[in-house]
């Protein structure tokens, strides 16, 4: 059984570390074929120079600092699936895994039967409430929590999913065009379209925060001008990714609910009223 693990990172050296070092005892307690795909995008507080040095054996690469996280994921998908591995598993940095999180994922997946995509439930440490996981309807605020029976869900984040190569052959490889956000969601409605079911594992997987929104276009204390730019801003609504998502989504016939939508956030910007 081999397994790679993705993700990417950028000036958050403590937490990539932490989250690296949780993950690596589980890996090889169950299975020693593994490698890292790590993409840092040019991180400026040394956690490119701390990755190499830690993961000597590893894939760690270096990008320009205009990857962000679909493309960074991208790059490292793409230098995976020419490995061919039995499993892909992807997580954010931010996540602080538990002990048995590797062991939730892969029974998860032994309990489904069939080839399948886990997504694995984080809970915040202020609350224990759920934070990021499976979700039927996009646009649902909170994820599904974990139940003991294994539970369909259309939509996955990726701070912790596990797909096999049956999955990654049908589907590919992530999105690269979108700048930031939509790419985990976007992959999600793909494999929807292959009919390739995504299960909630049984358990949570660790710990992991929402963003908050304060900084964001979301956040009404701000001018508009700083709001209009944090909207524009690759980690925001970019033009570009939300009608790439939505088009691809839908098909063309979407353009005029895309625009609506884009102008929705526009006037409530104008009006500085809570979007």
């Amino acid at each position: 059984m081999k397994i790679a693990v993705l993700l990417t990172c950028f000036n958050r050296k403590e937490k990539t570390l932490n989250c690296i070092k949780k993950l690596l005892p589980q890996l090889e307690k169950i299975e020693h074929d593994f490698k890292l795909y790590i993409c840092d995008d040019n991180s400026t507080d040394g956690t490119y120079e701390s990755l190499r040095e830690l993961l000597s054996a590893h894939v760690v690469i270096q990008s320009t600092g205009n990857y962000y996280w679909s493309k960074g994921m991208n790059a490292v998908m793409q230098m995976a699936l020419r490995e061919s591995y039995d499993y892909y598993l992807m997580v954010n940095d931010d996540v602080d895994f538990f002990p048995d999180a590797l062991e939730t994922m892969l029974f998860a997946y032994k309990k489904a039967g069939v080839s399948c995509g886990i997504v694995g439930s984080t809970v915040s440490k202020k609350d224990g409430q759920v934070t990021y996981g499976g979700r039927i309807n996009q646009n649902d605020s909170t994820p599904i929590p974990p139940a003991k029976d294994l539970q369909r869900c259309k939509y996955a984040n990726w701070n912790c999913f596990l797909a096999d190569k049956n999955v990654t052959d049908k589907v590919g490889c992530i999105d690269g065009k979108y700048r930031h956000g939509f790419g985990d969601y976007d992959y999600s409605q793909r494999m929807g379209r292959e009919d390739i079911p995504i299960f909630v594992a049984g358990k949570e997987v660790g710990y992991c925060e929402k963003n908050t929104k304060t900084g964001t276009f979301h956040d009404v204390s701000l001018t508009r001008k700083r709001r209009f730019k944090a909207l524009f801003d690759p980690k925001g609504m970019p033009v570009n990714s939300f009608f790439r998502y939505h088009i691809k989504s839908e098909g063309i016939k979407k353009i005029p609910a895309c625009i609506y939508g884009y102008g929705s956030y526009i006037m409530a910007i104008l009006l500085e009223r809570e979007i």
